[in-house]
């Protein structure tokens, strides 16, 4: 070997020259053990470089994992282009399920009207649509396995969008409960089959910011219904066109699956020579081509199926379910408790506010929700780079984890500010102040919690992020039974500061799995499912 060697670079550069008079890198030296993962290679110091096999980024450090193929086929050797035509896809397809979801808090007292019933009661459809969205998540995992990722994508959303329309033409509450219920059972699948694709199309290194630009839309979607919802009934006074509105959303989604979505799935374990042939787009897409090539390529329903059980037992699932569902539930808890007393009369107890003002009120969510995304962008790859530089080039799950502590320090004095501002009733600035700062601190707990769970067991990447959507539904399904009773019985300070205080028992939880994470993960089976990089 000649003492100047060449490491196979993908993503436009052919070729970097590394010196090799040191001992070189092979490609098992990528994986540490226990989920930790070799990132970098100090190539610019002469350090160990494998000429033949390790590939790097473009910056000629960085650690491509997977270590990609030279299938044009291969999801990680997709365009830029398609790639996050596809990410967008998916994430406006998540955003659908919650948009539906949120919608309905504008509507009900109009629809209580029509149907002479309390809001409170025609809320019930509204949480059990927010349950289904939870259970939905986990009932679809099993498919993306053994059938895929497209069609599993693409009939959810025929299905939810026709769910939704019936939404928007009956004239029965007993029917529209049942509808809302399908709603969120099928609209939710891209809340969970999302880091999926992302795990399918990005390598490692990439997961937290396409994690957060796909979470960002979706977390976004709770407060666009409402805002728009609010909009609507103030110029129209109707609720029907808010269910139009969603509908025509999910039209416009299915409009840009049909268009370009595509199957991320692909057998890293089968040589190129032997995959089988792809076939066009739209057979992909409607599950055609996955029925063909089933046997050898896609899993056994049992066998995908069991694949929730045996991620649900692994030691960090449960731990990060809890910490998330306590931390992320009061998001529901602010949205049904602000939202009422906004437009309660003055005169009980509220601030009187107009549907229209209550719309101009949930700008502010949804102004936190992107500074958290543009904040966290940035500020978990700087944490990750950071980790690797002072450890050698590796890099372990529990690196993500600082994230969340900066966030429980602004979601636990927003929660009081907010719960101050309803118990004292101040100006709804506090409000706004407050509720901001809990959904930035949300925003940016969500992105890092998700890519630490998909870190520890990258090869569960849709059960992973099953559970961790259900965690956040459940807590929020709950809460929209106590949170407003609560609030009025005890006051909304008290209400409001145990929240507070819940969550910062969630950061003793979240402090166990930073200290304790990794010698956790040693002490369960390491996750090695068939088929799966």
């Amino acid at each position: 070997m000649d003492a100047k060697s060449h490491a196979i670079h993908v993503e436009g550069i052919p070729h970097t020259t590394i010196a090799s008079d040191h001992v070189h890198h092979h490609l098992s030296d990528i994986e540490q053990g226990n989920e930790a993962m070799l990132l970098r290679i100090d190539t610019t110091a002469g350090e160990k470089g494998d000429p033949s096999e390790i590939r790097l980024a473009k910056d000629g450090h960085t650690v491509l994992i997977p270590q990609p193929s030279d299938d044009p086929n291969d999801p990680l050797n997709w365009s830029w282009r398609k790639k996050h035509i596809i990410l967008f896809i998916v994430a406006l397809s998540a955003f659908c399920g919650d948009f539906g979801s949120g919608a309905g808090i504008s509507t009900i007292v109009l629809q209580g009207a029509e149907w002479d019933m309390s809001p409170n009661d025609v809320n019930y459809a509204g949480n059990l649509n927010v349950i289904m969205l939870g259970i939905g998540g986990l009932f679809w995992i099993p498919f993306i396995y053994f059938w895929g990722r497209a069609p599993v994508l693409f009939w959810t959303q025929v299905a939810g969008t026709l769910f939704t329309l019936g939404c928007a033409l009956t004239t029965s509450f007993t029917t529209f409960y049942g509808l809302r219920a399908l709603m969120g059972f099928t609209l939710t699948a891209c809340q969970t089959i999302g880091l999926s694709y992302i795990k399918d199309m990005f390598f490692f290194h990439e997961h937290a910011r396409k994690i957060g630009l796909w979470a960002a839309l979706f977390l976004l979607s709770p407060y666009c219904g409402p805002l728009f919802g609010n909009f609507i009934i103030a110029g129209t006074g109707q609720w029907r066109i808010v269910f139009w509105l969603v509908f025509a959303v999910c039209c416009l989604d299915l409009i840009l699956i049909v268009s370009f979505a595509d199957e991320s799935w692909y057998r890293r374990d089968i040589p190129v020579a032997e995959q089988p042939p792809r076939g066009t787009r739209l057979l992909r897409l409607i599950g055609v081509w996955q029925i063909r090539v089933h046997k050898g390529y896609f899993l056994p329903v049992l066998t995908a199926c069991h694949r929730l059980l045996a991620v649900f037992i692994l030691p960090i699932i449960v731990p990060t379910m809890i910490y998330y569902a306590l931390s992320f539930m009061w998001a529901v808890g602010i949205n049904i408790t602000s939202s009422i007393l906004l437009e309660t009369p003055a005169s009980l107890g509220g601030y009187g506010f107009s549907p229209r003002a209550v719309g101009y009120i949930y700008l502010t969510p949804i102004v936190a929700v992107t500074l958290g995304e543009l904040f966290g962008h940035f500020f978990n790859d700087y944490l990750a780079n950071r980790y690797i530089r002072t450890h050698a080039g590796i890099f372990r799950p529990e690196a993500r984890l600082p994230t969340n502590f900066l966030a429980a320090a602004l979601m636990i004095p927003g929660l009081i500010i907010v719960g101050q501002a309803l118990q004292l009733h101040l100006h709804y600035a506090a409000i706004v102040m407050g509720w901001g700062m809990y959904v930035f601190g949300v925003m940016i707990a969500s992105v890092a919690v998700t890519a630490y769970a998909l870190d520890c067991y990258p090869q569960g990447s849709g059960e992973v992020s099953a559970f961790v959507n259900f965690a956040r539904v459940g807590g929020g399904f709950a809460v929209g039974y106590f949170q407003q009773p609560w609030g009025a019985a005890q006051g909304y300070g008290v209400s409001f500061g145990i929240q507070a205080a819940i969550v910062a028992g969630a950061v003793g939880m979240l402090t166990i799995l930073y200290l304790f994470g990794e010698r956790m993960r040693k002490g369960g089976r390491q996750l090695r499912f068939k088929g799966v990089a």
